[in-house]
């Protein structure tokens, strides 16, 4: 009795051992598995990073994403003066360039240099991205590069300026719309308080649409850049006798200009016969006669004045 009463003691005894052992298990397991679930303690700047806009969450590190400032707003202007063996050819390559890029002509022309020889000029209009490298590439069009100048203009300040002016112009043109829905609206309004408001509202949309045609135009200048090519032929490499040179065709030139200055000389002299020696005529007559009469009247006063005698020894005594 005594023994069973013993072993029956000794198993109680275990299972609340037992028991006891299983409960502490998972306090251990939990307080030693709190750290790593827990989130570390972040820094007060990195909490501010991450309350703000614009931080990124990156394997639980708060990255500030960079927010990449304005660009510039520069307007690039080149000119080149380039010596090439053909300007026609010159001028079409760097119109393909353009092309290329999404650009375009402003202005070609083409015209007589020297002789048969042609030079050219030609305005392309490029985008900004592709300026040093499409300047690059009509450099290595021609033979030698006489000239090149190249030029950046800082708009920024005034395109900041002018989208400033643009927001209060339209902020003001948004008070101006309410006043005159105001306005109308009143039971004793008068038609000139109603004009005067939509000629302030007329005036503030004008200058708002100006405003804006130069943010236009800036933007347009600044998204494209402008090269100017003069395209000089390379004298050196002209043939000497033209290709199609027809001999029989300049004796034929010849002929024609001897013909064309002997026309000249027969109308010059038909011109002296019959315009310039009646017009002579007309006023040498006049003279003429003015002449005559003259001497005429001269004569008649000479015949009838006395002849003076001359006086004998006798009259002087």
């Amino acid at each position: 009795m005594m023994r069973r009463v013993l072993t029956f003691s000794l198993l109680v005894v275990t299972l609340v051992v037992v028991a006891a052992c299983a409960a502490e298990a998972p306090q251990g397991e939990m307080s030693a598995a709190m750290p790593a679930e827990a989130p570390a303690a972040m820094p007060e700047p990195a909490r501010d990073m991450a309350g703000s806009e614009g931080a990124v969450e990156s394997g639980g590190v708060i990255v500030p994403q960079q927010v990449a400032p304005d660009p510039r707003k520069i307007i690039y202007t080149g000119n080149i003066g380039l010596q090439v063996k053909d300007p026609t050819a010159a001028m079409q390559q760097i119109q393909d360039l353009a092309t290329g890029v999404g650009g375009y002509t402003s202005q070609a022309q083409l015209y007589q240099y020297s002789g048969d020889l042609m030079r050219g000029m030609v305005v392309i209009r490029v985008p900004a991205e592709s300026y040093d490298s499409i300047l690059a590439r009509i450099r290595a069009l021609g033979s030698r590069v006489l000239s090149e100048n190249s030029s950046a203009s800082d708009v920024t300040a005034e395109y900041t300026d002018l989208e400033a002016q643009l927001r209060n112009l339209e902020a003001a043109e948004r008070e101006l719309q309410a006043l005159l829905t105001e306005v109308r609206q009143r039971p004793n309004a008068k038609p000139s308080d109603i004009l005067e408001v939509f000629n302030a509202l007329s005036q503030k949309r004008g200058e708002i649409e100006q405003v804006k045609g130069r943010l236009q135009y800036l933007q347009n200048q600044v998204g494209f850049s402008t090269i100017s090519v003069d395209l000089v032929p390379d004298e050196v490499t002209a043939p000497v006798i033209d290709e199609g040179w027809q001999p029989l065709v300049t004796v034929k030139n010849a002929f024609r200009s001897l013909v064309s200055i002997l026309q000249g000389l027969v109308v010059v002299l038909i011109n002296l016969v019959i315009v310039v020696l009646p017009v002579l005529l007309l006023v040498a007559l006049p003279i003429v006669l003015l002449v005559l009469l003259v001497r005429w009247w001269i004569r008649r006063r000479k015949g009838s004045q006395p002849t003076a005698t001359a006086p004998t020894a006798g009259d002087e005594k």
